[in-house]
C-alpha cells in the first residue's frame, strides 16, 4: 500500500461498520428474497440473473458523486502491480 501511496482508514467506530454490515445484510437478505420469488435455484440461473439485479439495486440506491473529478493518477514507470512482493506488504496493514 505504501508503494501505491495508499492510506488506509479502519472502520474504528460501531456506526461506521454498522453502515457496511447494514448494506452487506441488505444486499443478502435482498438478493435471497429475490432468487426465491422468481424461482431461481440453480448457479447458473443465479448468475445469469445476477446483472439485472445488481442494476436495478444500484438504480435505487446509488448516488451521483458531489464531482466529477478523477482523482486516479497514472501509474509511474517503477511501479508495477503485477509484483509479487505486492501481496507481502500490504499484509502488515490490518485494521483492528
Amino acid at each position: 500500500m505504501y508503494e501505491l501511496n495508499i492510506n488506509i482508514m479502519c472502520a474504528n467506530t460501531s456506526q461506521a461498520k454498522g453502515r457496511v454490515e447494514r448494506a452487506n445484510q441488505t444486499l443478502q437478505d435482498r438478493l435471497a428474497k429475490e432468487l426465491r420469488l422468481r424461482g431461481i435455484s440453480t448457479l447458473e440461473a443465479g448468475n445469469a440473473f445476477a446483472p439485472h439485479f445488481i442494476a436495478d439495486f444500484n438504480g435505487r440506491v446509488a448516488k451521483s458523486p458531489r464531482r466529477d473529478f478523477d482523482a486516479h493518477r497514472p501509474l509511474r514507470a517503477d511501479e508495477d502491480l503485477t509484483s509479487p512482493s505486492r501481496g507481502a506488504s500490504s499484509a502488515r496493514y490490518r485494521c483492528r
